[in-house]
């Protein structure tokens, strides 16, 4: 019993020396300083992505006709949408449900599913909509956003500016306290996208009677910015 009590005690003793000795600053030679910094740089980039949600809704009393009907219009629409190679296109949501009229009781079904188009070219998705919406399918939303290729590009450029401001801003510092050399350790970044004045219209257009007779007007888009932030911090070693 004794030797437990002494070997815990010898312990006890021990975890804050060692605790002293792990400690960076208490290790570091004479001379030598820790700095902690940090620096965050930001862009406004115009957004490169356009992006539309259509989708095709009917109603019928009939739910195998209902769902005839979405899968005939739906074709249509992809096989008309990937005629154009700069748009990207792909289904989503097939919804089919029972409900009852308010007025009358009568039982139908309802059913729909979804379409979701990007590109880069703005001029392409606006007119495919267009023609799109001339086939009966409602536009949901259109908007821009920034490609995620563009965004991780950014960010790499944002990491590389914060980089460089990090390491003058230790040189400044070293100097500053009578220092030759600055070294950064433990660097950690952090980067985020926050959106900034995002213009996403929509809107028909003013249809004149010789455009309706042609078709549903295309939709319009303008596009917005995107702000990119990127946030770097390090602890640089400032050496005599």
């Amino acid at each position: 019993m004794r030797t437990l009590l002494s070997t815990l005690l010898l312990l006890t003793m021990a975890i804050p020396a060692m605790a002293q000795v792990e400690d960076p600053i208490l290790a570091m030679p004479d001379g030598q300083v820790i700095l902690s910094i940090s620096a965050t740089e930001r862009r406004e980039v115009e957004q490169d992505l356009l992006v539309a949600n259509l989708t095709y809704q009917t109603t019928n009393k009939d739910a195998r006709a209902l769902q005839d009907e979405i899968n005939k219009a739906m074709n249509d629409a992809v096989k008309t949408a990937k005629k154009v190679d700069s748009v990207k296109v792909n289904t989503g949501s097939y919804q089919v449900y029972e409900f009852a009229e308010p007025r009358t009781k009568e039982k139908k079904w309802r059913g729909s599913q979804s379409l979701t188009l990007k590109s880069k070219n703005a001029e392409d998705i606006l007119e495919l909509a267009g023609k799109l919406q001339d086939m009966k399918l409602n536009m949901n939303g259109l908007s821009y956003m920034l490609a995620p290729e563009t965004s991780v590009s950014i960010q790499d450029s944002l990491m590389e500016d914060a980089l460089q401001q990090l390491q003058e801003r230790a040189n400044r510092a070293a100097k500053a306290l009578g220092k030759s050399t600055a070294e950064l350790r433990d660097v950690n970044v952090q980067g985020g996208n926050a959106p900034y004045q995002q213009i996403q219209n929509y809107a028909r257009g003013m249809v004149s009677m010789d455009m309706a007779q042609e078709g549903m007007a295309a939709p319009v888009a303008a596009v917005g910015e995107t702000t990119i932030t990127l946030s770097v911090s390090a602890r640089a070693i400032l050496k005599p």
